[in-house]
């Protein structure tokens, strides 16, 4: 990936941006995938293929790629463990487990606001 220039329009706004709260916190779990993911981890560890059976309108790559900055950012854990055949399983970290009034007060305002609301 290019490097930027530190002088951009693009850093000098990130570089605001990564000091106010809610610019923070939507870097973390902003975009269509991070937030499902996070409220489908709320109960309990899940697999990839169970991951990608309930979010049926993501690509695997895409699924791949949110997982991967979920866990670089703290927020899920990655737990591979060592049998055969390979068994990965996801869950939330305690940083992760820190939005989970987030996540459900996002949820109880969909369900409110939204016609066509149904359970994710």
């Amino acid at each position: 990936m290019a490097q930027r220039k530190e002088n951009s329009t693009n850093s000098l706004n990130n570089n605001v941006l990564t000091k106010c709260p809610m610019s923070f916190t939507i870097e973390m779990i902003g975009g269509r995938w991070k937030t499902i993911i996070l409220y489908q981890l709320r109960n309990e560890p899940l697999r990839f293929g169970q991951l990608k059976k309930i979010l049926i309108y993501t690509t695997e790559k895409m699924l791949a790629q949110q997982l991967k900055q979920l866990e670089l950012d703290g927020l899920v854990v990655r737990d591979a463990k060592e049998i055969v055949p390979p068994h990965v399983e996801y869950y939330l970290s305690e940083k992760g487990k820190t939005l989970l009034p987030v996540l459900e007060a996002m949820a109880e305002w969909g369900e409110t606001h939204n016609q066509l609301s149904k359970e994710c």
